[in-house]
């Protein structure tokens, strides 16, 4: 099952994580020199590196989702590449696993999210996308912002 929610997190949650993201403390690596898109991974291959930043920004979530066990979370900043491009968001680590996720769009603007097959979804601030089972989901940039912020959570 699919479903979209607008205006997802009350404002002070909302508030409180792009506040954390735009902290100069916290720090984003490249994905590929390729791409030129940015990640801050604040959990990967479930718990075998967890960001300092962890709680502040998903904690909140998590108790919402009643998740269970989170197998990865990143933030990505799709940059502005002023054409649209497609990227392939699932890592390797979660192949062949079963797992719920939780797109969360931190920003609007002329980017999407797409379910091959089923759906293609702007981006629009505050917007979640909510999948009860492992899609293959591609993720595009943006081309009238700067970047299009995009927090992802693959939890059970």
């Amino acid at each position: 099952m699919i479903q979209v929610k607008n205006n997802y997190l009350n404002h002070n949650l909302l508030h409180r994580i792009l506040k954390t993201v735009e902290e100069k403390k916290f720090t984003w690596e490249v994905d590929s020199w390729s791409t030129l898109n940015l990640q801050h991974f604040l959990l990967q291959r479930k718990g075998e590196e967890i960001s300092l930043f962890m709680k502040t920004i998903i904690g909140d979530i998590l108790l919402d989702l009643k998740a269970e066990y989170v197998f990865e979370s990143v933030i990505t900043l799709y940059t502005n590449r002023g054409t649209l491009s497609e990227f392939n968001s699932t890592s390797s680590f979660l192949k062949n696993k079963d797992y719920k996720t939780f797109l969360l769009f931190l920003n609007s603007c002329d980017g999407y999210t797409k379910i091959p097959g089923l759906k293609k979804i702007q981006s629009t601030h505050n917007t979640v996308i909510l999948l009860d089972k492992p899609f293959p989901l591609i993720n595009t940039n943006t081309t009238n912002e700067n970047c299009r912020g995009v927090l992802t959570i693959h939890y059970t």
